[in-house]
């Protein structure tokens, strides 16, 4: 059995390649969707991966071409009157008996093996696979030829960074709406990016960011290293302390990083807030009783990747000890799609998450930013826009970020 991988750009042209290849009996065992990042492809441009094999003992033989008829004029008289015919096997002679057996019965012709009923299920599970791959590449979006305007859409939603898998369906939903439109609309540019960009505001969760009560509110923010938490809480903190100017508390939960405690005290300095340091359940006790009438409690963690399960743990037994009413999950703008949703994974054991994303007037590819929040649609709370503090801090407002990806906003208040 041969089996082969194929990658490109699209669906149709994989398979063009396992034909070409393999030949039109061959059967598709995997299709994925990849991504290369390297210098010689920086705007990481997806490619299909296709897995086929064909199994070179069931495939049907070619057929045979028929032999000449002999042509015996040539042939000397010996062979002209000789029969074609097998010649008959001598009796052997009995010793037993004296007298000259029978000849032994020629062999019974060799019977095909039959074939197992396992093998022969898992190659109708194979036929039916193919089937089904062939059937989305009849209904995919690369096997549509879009409008030029669409087209150069599409192109642009993969340069921002939009995932694969998001980019296809809007232009699904685009090219079904075209194919009833009127042949000016198809090249208003300004009519398809609109339309664009209310097609991929009904995909995103809504915003919310805090609110305030009556009573004390305790809010955690998690992440990985680097990702801003502090100046993201310092933020929010300096934000609500400009309008109470008291029961803003500051804790922090960071014994990782080197010099954490002295940035947060900074801050809560220059903001003119509360700040406690605690490192266990006990001390994290002890620091809420000490502020009973606080209004807003921001817990700062250490920074831990994706894949550090037992800090993820610590600090969702951390925010539970506390009693937080919500958990934002803190994402840095300018990491790619496939690292955000690592990160989404390793937080699904923390109730009440909202995405809160930073460096986002720093992202080059803004798209994964939505991509993710569409894919996980968890809440987003805020959107730092800056290093400063107070301010250069928004409302998580999905829209406006839509319209910027999609090119609905005007060149001249994308900066607004």
């Amino acid at each position: 059995m041969k089996i082969r991988k194929y990658v490109a750009r699209g669906m149709p042209e994989a398979l063009q390649q396992v034909r070409e290849d393999l030949g039109e009996h061959a059967v598709i065992l995997n299709t994925r969707q990849i991504r290369k990042h390297t210098r010689f492809n920086p705007q990481g441009e997806a490619r299909v991966e296709v897995t086929a094999a064909l199994d070179e003992a069931a495939a049907p033989a070619p057929p045979a071409t028929p032999l000449p008829a002999p042509d015996w004029s040539y042939a000397p008289p010996a062979l002209r009157s000789a029969s074609l015919e097998p010649a008959p096997r001598p009796a052997l002679p009995d010793p037993e008996r004296g007298r000259v057996a029978d000849p032994a019965p020629p062999p019974a012709p060799l019977q095909a093996r039959p074939v197992l009923e396992g093998g022969e299920q898992i190659l109708r599970q194979l036929r039916q696979l193919q089937d089904s791959v062939e059937r989305l590449e009849r209904r995919a979006p690369a096997a549509l030829v879009f409008p030029k305007a669409l087209g150069r859409l599409v192109d642009r939603l993969r340069s921002t960074g939009l995932s694969e898998e998001l980019v296809n369906r809007l232009a699904q939903q685009l090219f079904r709406e075209l194919g009833s439109a009127a042949g000016q609309d198809r090249q208003d540019r300004e009519v398809l990016n609109q339309r664009a960009a209310a097609l991929l505001s009904a995909a995103l969760p809504p915003c919310r960011d805090i609110r305030i009560g009556r009573g004390c509110k305790v809010v955690g923010l998690v992440g990985a290293s680097g990702a801003g938490k502090t100046t993201a809480a310092a933020k929010i903190a300096a934000g609500f302390a400009m309008r109470r100017k008291q029961g803003i508390v500051l804790i922090s939960t960071d014994d990782r990083r080197v010099g954490a405690l002295d940035q947060t005290r900074i801050f809560a300095q220059i903001i003119g807030v509360g700040l406690e340091v605690a490192y266990r359940e006990e001390d994290l006790r002890a620091a809420l009783d000490r502020h009973l009438e606080a209004r807003l409690v921001l817990i700062d963690t250490a920074g831990c990747g994706p894949h550090e399960r037992r800090e993820w743990e610590k600090h969702r037994q951390l925010l539970a000890a506390a009693g937080a009413a919500e958990v934002q999950v803190v994402i840095d703008s300018m990491n790619g799609y496939e690292h955000m949703l690592d990160l989404l994974e390793a937080s699904q054991a923390i109730p009440e998450r909202r995405l809160l994303f930073t460096k986002l007037d720093e992202a080059v590819r803004p798209g994964a930013v939505l991509s993710a929040a569409a894919h996980s649609q968890l809440p987003t709370s805020y959107f730092s826009v800056g290093p400063a503090i107070p301010g250069a801090i928004e409302a998580g407002d999905l829209r406006k970020l839509a319209a910027r990806v999609t090119g609905a906003v005007p060149a001249g208040e994308r900066g607004k």
